[in-house]
């Protein structure tokens, strides 16, 4: 027996055009972000809907922070003031990309439309493999979201339930106090209080960065299936030099259309993207910086583990920019080794078109001017620490 009906389900995650495969993949994703009151995938979402989610959110990041500030005031431990203000730098971005996220929600809906119609029509018109091998990585994507999402949560609450029990009364994190007196009921209601903000942060910042994920794996899979359209067999025994002709010349017919439509995204997705790419690289920037101030004066390893999930969203994004470059390489690659010189004349006129139109760039650039790449995530690593030097030399 099902917990949930299909009505129930399909009421709490909408998403732009009619549902197939791709937002069955996704259910769970966009159900909790519709009860947190941030699925604009949903063309009916609204501001004026949402009120009440967004000022519970407002009141969580207030609370939080008032809470973390009382802490400072009579906090000595170099590390647990690390942690207070990478807590501080963690809730700076958070509005920044969350306003962001919600303000492109309508270029967000294009591509997420086109990403479940025209880029699956592109890999379902290749070959079955390639879809699976999408389907796959989407599932996969889901699994570590919440995976991710739940092994936060649990290593904080974990270690407060084991010293309920013992007798011993700790607040979720060591850097945030509940501003209520540690007797019941008020020390259950800002544990219970302080969850539902890790719970809501670490969610809603994980989910935005899992949309950008999912249109990248699309976009990357629809090119491979693009490419295989100009890897067709050479000319059959059986088959006359015209017939070989139209072969070549349909071929290279879909690989321009194809090409079109993923140029089309690439450009909404680096529009869309410009802005909110830059808030892993200013997170990393404060962060690393911080933490080395912080280690500087004492070594303290378990410090070191919150920089595990701002290099991870910096690493994703600056990975996937360098998998657009690869992809652009690898589509002009197919157009080179594609057999032109026996297509028609005035085929190969537009084939020699073709490679002039490719010369196009293929790549996600930031606001900054950046282009997203490995190169670029080590270029910040280098500013972080240089700033460091700085600073330390300023405080000797």
């Amino acid at each position: 027996m099902k917990i949930l009906s299909e009505e129930t389900i399909e009421k709490y995650s909408k998403t732009i055009g009619d549902r197939n495969e791709v937002d069955k993949l996704v259910i769970l994703p966009l159900c909790v972000q519709d009860i947190l009151g941030h699925n604009v995938l949903n063309p009916k979402w609204k501001w004026t809907t949402r009120i009440p989610q967004q000022l519970f959110l407002v009141f969580l990041i207030v609370y939080v922070i008032l809470g973390t500030n009382d802490y400072l005031k009579d906090a000595t431990d170099i590390n647990d003031i690390g942690e207070a203000y990478y807590t501080f730098i963690i809730i700076l971005f958070f509005p920044i990309k969350y306003m962001l996220f919600i303000q492109n929600r309508f270029t967000l809906r294009q591509l997420y439309a086109m990403a479940k119609t025209t880029l699956l029509d592109m890999i379902k018109s290749d070959a079955d493999e390639k879809l699976e091998e999408l389907f796959a990585k989407i599932k996969l994507a889901v699994k570590i979201l919440f995976g991710t999402v739940f092994w936060s949560i649990s290593v904080y609450f974990m270690v407060a339930m084991w010293n309920y029990v013992q007798g011993t009364r700790v607040t979720l994190s060591k850097s945030t106090t509940t501003l209520m007196p540690m007797t019941s009921p008020y020390y259950e209601l800002g544990l219970a209080i302080h969850t539902v903000f890790l719970f809501e942060m670490a969610f809603t910042y994980c989910v935005i960065d899992f949309w950008f994920v999912l249109l990248m794996f699309s976009f990357c899979t629809a090119i491979d299936s693009t490419i295989n359209r100009l890897k067709i067999e050479g000319k059959k025994s059986d088959e006359t030099d015209e017939q070989y002709m139209d072969r070549l010349n349909d071929a290279l017919r879909i690989f321009y259309k194809n090409h079109s439509k993923i140029m089309e995204f690439l450009y909404i997705l680096s529009e869309t993207y410009k802005w909110p790419s830059i808030i892993p690289i200013l997170g990393i920037l404060l962060a690393f910086c911080l933490i080395l101030l912080c280690m500087s004066v004492e070594v303290h390893w378990m410090f070191l583990s919150n920089l595990i999930p701002t290099t991870t969203e910096l690493f994703a994004y600056n990975w996937f920019g360098d998998q657009v470059k690869d992809k652009g390489t690898a589509l002009i690659l197919a157009l080179s080794e594609f057999d032109w010189p026996n297509m028609r004349n005035k085929d190969k006129k537009n084939y020699l078109i073709m490679v002039s139109y490719m010369n196009k760039e293929f790549r996600i650039k930031t606001a900054l001017g950046y282009d997203l790449s490995l190169v670029t995530m080590s270029s910040v690593f280098k500013a972080s620490y240089q700033t460091f030097a700085v600073l330390k030399t300023v405080d000797h």
